[in-house]
């Protein structure tokens, strides 16, 4: 039998092997490099989710910034930076660019912020753009031409007035410590009567009850100076202002006699349904109250193109919290939200009194008066200033200074003090004082003016400014044979402004209480605000903010 020989197979079994460990091998290799390459992406995506997310931190601190308080103190929104970095927990870290927006974005403010993600190997960033409108108000009660505090009788304004610009009216009442804090004044509760003193004051009639010639305890008497108990807020049957006849509220200067507007800044100017136009932003707010319209008395004007100068007539805004009355009615109110937006700025603003307690420079004082008067050189009064009779000059060494000479012209640096009353006299048809520098007069009693008063050249408030602060009233034009006065400055009376004549009246006037009568025409001077003469009270600038997003996106 034939044997056949097998072929060797020796080695084969090695190379089988090699051959699945190779196979392996790649096989292993493929799926540890898709794991890393998996787990490198996950890391990437990891970061680039933290990225944005930083990055949108940022714009979020970025719009922070604006409404609030900005990394260089501002807090009116004009905070722009080309590049500001936070860094976050590690190296994670956001940068933030806020500009004015140009072309298409004109207007609005451009946020950029890229956020940097880094995990100590790998890093990512992201940016996000967000263009946003910014609006902001100034609300201080000295961005007004009136500003009035408790109200009177049911009223913050009694009689007709033209008013040319912002009017605040709160109404709040007088203030009152609530023993029992059921949030309302009870008999027994203790107040401060600001529109009055509530007592018997040398020159008030009385009765003389037993004839001994003196004013003795429980005898009645006319409080002259008002009502002696305290005034609630007003309510929705109460009236904060009621306008009549031609009285209007008004949102441009048409009408200032032009002696006057020679002496002020020009009028400030916005584009308006597609035309530039003259306009003081004018707002009306009332807090507590109803605003009565009768006649031909309007709230703003319709809107009319073209005029030289082209001027807005409606007013900004209306809040109004207990609405319209009266027999015109809300058909008179020509206001770019309408008539029925409510009060809008809560328990924010306070009528500044005299009589609280104040802390100046890190010195506490008993009474905002007590630091008037630490502040200014103390005159004894009463103090009368008069065409024809020169006063002065007097000085105290530490910046405060007064002088009048026989041709009216009064220079006025800082605070003069008066311990009595204050009057500025005409002599017989001769009515014009004018005055320079940048001062205040402070009475302790009242003030009473029976002549011009204005800036012997241009610019109120810019260039002289004059404030007139009174502790009790003041009085414009109220003696006989007074005629219409000319008056340009800052005035204060804790408890009431009187107005008889028809007077021409540009500033600001912040009292509890109005007393009109024969239509007064009061304008706001914007730049007040920023130009106040020394010492007035409620100088605090406060601002209110409002941000629209107008787009949000990575880029």
């Amino acid at each position: 039998m034939e044997r056949k020989t097998l072929p060797a197979k020796r080695g084969s079994a090695l190379v089988t092997s090699m051959t699945v460990l190779f196979a392996v091998f790649v096989i292993g290799s493929g799926i540890l490099s898709l794991g890393l390459q998996s787990m490198r992406r996950g890391q990437f995506d990891s970061l680039r989710t933290r990225a944005l997310a930083i990055a949108e931190g940022g714009g979020e601190k970025a719009l922070h910034y604006l409404r609030t308080t900005a990394p260089n103190g501002t807090t009116d929104g004009s905070w722009r930076t080309t590049g500001w970095t936070e860094y976050l927990d590690g190296s994670d870290y956001f940068t933030i660019r806020v500009q004015n927006g140009q072309g298409s974005n004109a207007g609005r403010i451009v946020i950029t912020s890229t956020g940097r993600a880094s995990d100590g190997m790998y890093k990512q960033t992201r940016s996000v753009r967000v263009v946003a409108k910014i609006t902001r108000e100034d609300i201080s009660i000295w961005n007004n031409a009136i500003f009035g505090g408790v109200g009177q009788a049911g009223r913050s304004i009694n009689g007709n007035i033209r008013i040319r610009g912002s009017t605040h009216l709160l109404g709040d009442g007088e203030p009152f410590t609530d023993l029992d804090n059921d949030k309302r004044w009870d008999a027994g509760e203790t107040y401060t009567d600001l529109n009055h003193n509530g007592a018997w004051n040398i020159g008030e009639p009385f009765v003389d009850l037993d004839g001994d010639g003196r004013f003795d305890v429980r005898e009645p008497y006319d409080d002259v100076n008002g009502n002696g108990y305290r005034d609630p807020p007003l309510t929705v049957t109460d009236l904060a202002s009621e306008l009549g006849g031609d009285a209007n509220i008004g949102n441009n200067y048409a009408g200032m006699p032009s002696d006057v507007r020679s002496l002020l800044p020009a009028i400030p100017t916005t584009s308006y349904k597609g035309e530039v136009v003259d306009t003081l932003s004018a707002k009306l707010r009332v807090k507590h109250g109803r605003v009565n319209i009768n006649g031909s008395a309007t709230v703003g004007d319709s809107n009319v193109a073209g005029g030289s100068p082209p001027v807005k007539e409606s007013v900004d805004a209306t809040h109004v919290s207990d609405g319209f009355g009266g027999n015109s009615g809300t058909s008179n109110v020509f206001s770019d939200n309408g008539y029925r937006s409510k009060y809008d700025l809560g328990d924010i603003l306070k009528f500044p009194t005299l009589t609280a307690p104040t802390t100046k420079s890190g010195v506490a004082y008993a009474t905002y008066m007590d630091y008037l008067r630490a502040a200014g050189m103390v005159v004894t009064g009463p103090l009368k200033i008069q065409v024809g009779t020169a006063y002065g000059p007097v000085s105290d060494g530490r910046g405060n200074s007064l002088s009048v000479d026989t041709s009216g012209n009064i220079n006025i640096q800082g605070i003069i003090y008066v311990d009595g009353d204050i009057e500025f006299n005409r002599n017989g048809g001769n009515q014009d004082l004018r005055y320079r520098g940048r001062g205040t007069f402070v009475s302790t009693g009242k003030i009473q003016v029976s002549t011009h008063l204005l800036p012997g050249t241009a610019t109120f408030p810019i260039n002289h400014a004059l404030g007139v602060i009174a502790r009790r009233k003041i009085e414009l034009a109220t003696r006989s044979g007074d005629s219409q006065l000319k008056l340009t400055g800052a005035f204060y009376a804790q408890e009431r402004i009187e107005s008889v004549k028809q007077n021409e009246l540009a500033g600001t006037f912040v009292t509890s209480y109005f007393e009109m009568q024969n239509v007064p025409h009061m304008y706001q001077v914007p730049t007040l605000p920023d130009n106040l003469p020394p010492g007035m009270p409620g100088s605090e600038r406060i601002w209110i903010k409002s941000v629209r997003i107008d787009s949000w996106r990575e880029l």
